[in-house]
């Protein structure tokens, strides 16, 4: 391509299999999660059984599901929304989409943790999570807390504020500069977590941990390179530059098998980096490379194991999902054994359960955060979203379509014209 600054409309077609992925990412957080519960290990052991280390093995980097979410978003943000949309509006459809949600999700966590420990959230916590600022402050008490997961939400809504401005540069740039770009967002992603460790010493003690910091040096250096906005940005972008390189018919990367592939061999190799890597970098590349193959593939109309109507339903609620299932988790750690031994299932309460029973499990908790899933998604997502963005037509707007925290399926337009699309956690 020459060097001439550009402007383009957005994809055209729609992308089923970027929905489908969103269920996968949903899954991978939701399997970490569930591997808290350590059911498969006697109670006061030391070490972990093989029960729960061959799900360590499976889910123990199920945080990469985060990862997905923002490449994802950026991908499907640029791919869908007009450049000449007003940034007024593309604010306000972000909004209608994740706002609803993200508040249904805290009450519920704050209601059950009172109902089960009779504690409230302080008011300063209830207000960063209010204005999603709870990424931004280095205290583990508000960014886990109220709804754990939802300091996610807080880095998207850093990259909504952001993506107006990064469009309209991104869209007139050349090729070449997107990707010079793309290869300094993958050095940023690599580099600055070691960085950090290096420049960043804390001079004053740090507040009590939530969450235990899994091979970081300091509570500081986890919230630094996990949660902090502007170290994640770097993933939104890249997922922009892929979608810009698609659209153009400038994007030189392997076919969908090659790239679930590498995906696979990442998957693994991942899981050997030191924690700080294993949250972005390690898999940042082969993610950007599915997600280009896959919408190169529903382009083409091609099949891929994403874009099944089963999956494109899951993926709808995917969102909601993630909003919901950490709170199933959270209110029944530490209780699931002295259940089943009140019930006579377990010979005592410390006991470790089979390997089947703790699949049965996961599948059980998979299917209950589901069910809650689909009952927030039809009468709370569904109706905030068409009531705040203020639209008539009944059905979804095209670009509701592949976004980061729910799914849909993206249709371009070509004007300014009806609603943005959707979040991502």
């Amino acid at each position: 391509m020459n060097s001439e600054l550009r402007t383009e409309s957005p994809g055209r077609g729609m992308l089923p299999s970027l929905t489908g992925l969103r269920w996968i990412a949903a899954l991978l957080v939701f399997g970490l999660h569930f591997t808290a519960l350590q059911l498969g290990t006697e109670v006061g052991a030391r070490e972990p059984s093989g029960v729960d280390r061959g799900m360590n093995s499976v889910f123990g980097t199920g945080f990469i599901g985060v990862s997905f979410f923002f490449v994802l978003s950026g991908f499907v943000l640029t791919w869908s929304t007009p450049t000449d949309r007003r940034a007024r509006l593309f604010w306000r459809h972000r909004f209608a989409k994740i706002f609803p949600v993200y508040v249904a999700g805290s009450v519920l966590a704050v209601l059950l943790t009172f109902i089960s420990a009779e504690i409230w959230p302080s008011w300063r916590t209830v207000l960063a999570h209010t204005f999603l600022v709870q990424s931004w402050i280095p205290d583990q008490s508000y960014v886990f807390g109220l709804n754990p997961v939802m300091w996610s939400l807080s880095c998207e809504a850093f990259f909504y504020l952001c993506f107006p401005a990064l469009l309209v540069a991104m869209v007139r740039a050349t090729t070449r500069t997107l990707r010079v770009t793309a290869v300094v967002c993958v050095v940023l992603t690599f580099v600055g977590p070691t960085l950090a460790d290096r420049v960043f010493a804390l001079r004053t003690p740090e507040p009590p941990p939530v969450v235990p910091l899994e091979g970081y040096d300091s509570q500081f250096m986890l919230w630094f390179t996990e949660v902090f906005p502007l170290m994640r940005l770097t993933e939104f972008v890249i997922g922009m530059i892929v979608a810009l390189l698609v659209r153009r018919g400038d994007w030189r990367g392997p076919g969908l098998r090659v790239a679930m592939a590498i995906c696979a061999v990442g998957f693994l190799l991942n899981r050997e980096l030191p924690p700080p890597l294993q949250r972005a970098a390690g898999m940042l590349i082969p993610i950007a490379l599915l997600i280009a193959a896959l919408a190169d593939a529903d382009r083409a109309g091609k099949w891929t194991p994403f874009r099944g109507p089963l999956m494109v339903f899951l993926g709808k609620i995917s969102f909601c999902f993630y909003a919901v299932h950490m709170i199933f988790v959270l209110n029944t750690l530490g209780r699931i054994k002295p259940w089943l031994f009140d019930l006579g299932l377990i010979s005592r309460p410390t006991q470790a359960l089979s390997l089947w029973a703790t699949v049965g499990f996961l599948v059980l908790y998979a299917a209950a955060a589901g069910l809650a899933a689909w009952a927030l998604y039809r009468w709370v997502e569904v109706p905030m979203t068409r009531m705040l963005r203020g639209r008539r037509r009944p059905e979804p707007p095209p670009e509701e379509a592949a976004d980061a925290d729910a799914p849909a399926e993206p249709r371009a337009k070509t004007a300014v014209g009806p609603p943005a699309d959707r979040p991502d956690s």
